[in-house]
């Protein structure tokens, strides 16, 4: 077992060594997550093959290598990685769920018809194939009344858009709903100047600083989108709109890309709900813990996903469809991709 931890501490040793040359030709805080996940899955099962392997080939006069009990069961234990990693990598990223939630709206706003919003965030795809052709179809089965897209739509060079606009533009052309198809941009949105061009072919609105108003049966509905940082004079304005604009009849929503937004919506806002992605629930959850990195300033059982109450005002953040691509891993773990069915219901006790 001294030997297993020595040869864990080189193993250490060496990362650090490579990781200086890896940083200085480019590798990024994900790049480093992905090196981290890489050398787990592969290094410690392979140090287990030569353990076990060693114990078990006869040398001379037929003696073996004595490996301890203690050593052993590092072994047993460094083979588990590989299922881990085969499912984390290979199995989940694509396990694609239905989330279904209830959000009750005060009573004050008229009409008695429950509005049913699809909400599908962050497909954060680099070419169109047949699981987002799934995310899509599955989605519009259900029938939304109203479709909310909060942003991170394509990772890729823009040659790539480029590439992929036609593919693109007849996914994203299933889309449809009586309420209509919003847009916000997110961080992976940023730069491609196209987008506009590939959503507006496709008969998806897209949101920056905007309120829309719209219809859904016998309800009026307010839509407010923002663009990625809330902090600026017009995304400020857009809230304000939507917090301070007189009446209690039609039913509010602001949709933005990172849940951070709602740390600055007033108590008890008249905003009735607050829509965004972007963590993609953590993308690795450990049970009794929750996401241990969600690249967001939410309290982490909220950036984890789902429906809560932030500051007495209710937020829907989604998992997402995609994961994280460029230098990271594709890794889901206790954290399956999404789409989402928000059930908006008249509540009597708000």
């Amino acid at each position: 077992m001294r030997h297993v931890l020595c040869a864990v501490l080189v193993t250490a040793l060496v990362f650090m060594i490579k990781l200086t040359p890896l940083t200085l030709l480019g590798l990024n805080y994900f790049g480093v997550i992905n090196l981290i996940y890489v050398d787990l899955m592969v290094l410690p099962p392979a140090a287990a093959v030569v353990l076990l392997g060693a114990s078990c080939i006869p040398f001379r006069e037929g003696r073996r290598v004595t490996v301890s009990k203690p050593a052993r069961i590092f072994a047993v234990g460094a083979f588990a990685l590989m299922p881990i990693g085969v499912y984390a990598s290979w199995i989940e990223p694509f396990r694609l769920q239905l989330e279904s939630t209830q959000v009750p709206i005060a009573p004050a706003r008229q009409g008695k018809a429950m509005i049913r919003v699809g909400v599908i965030a962050d497909l954060q795809t680099s070419r169109i194939t047949d699981y987002e052709r799934s995310a899509i179809d599955r989605l519009m089965s259900l029938r939304p009344d109203l479709i909310l897209m909060p942003g991170d739509l394509f990772q890729g060079s823009g040659k790539e858009l480029e590439a992929n606009r036609s593919d693109l533009i007849e996914l994203l052309s299933r889309l449809s709903a009586p309420g209509g198809v919003y847009f916000v941009l997110g961080d992976v949105d940023q730069g491609h100047y196209q987008l506009e061009e590939i959503l507006q072919a496709a008969g998806i609105g897209l949101l920056v600083n905007e309120v829309t108003r719209i219809k859904i049966g016998d309800q009026d509905v307010t839509i407010g989108g923002v663009e990625l940082d809330p902090s600026t004079g017009r995304a400020r304005e857009t809230i304000q709109t939507l917090e301070t604009e007189p009446g209690d009849g039609d039913i509010r929503i602001l949709v933005a890309h990172r849940p951070d937004v709602a740390l600055g919506l007033k108590r008890r806002s008249r905003i009735d709900l607050t829509v965004a992605g972007h963590t993609h629930g953590g993308q690795i959850v450990i049970p009794g813990f929750g996401p241990p990195m969600t690249l967001s300033r939410v309290p982490r059982p909220v950036a984890a996903g789902g429906l809560h109450a932030l500051v007495e005002n209710r937020l829907y953040v989604s998992r997402g469809v995609g994961c994280e691509r460029g230098q990271a891993p594709r890794i889901r773990f206790f954290c399956p991709p999404e789409i989402s069915l928000l059930e908006l219901t008249h509540d009597s006790s708000k």
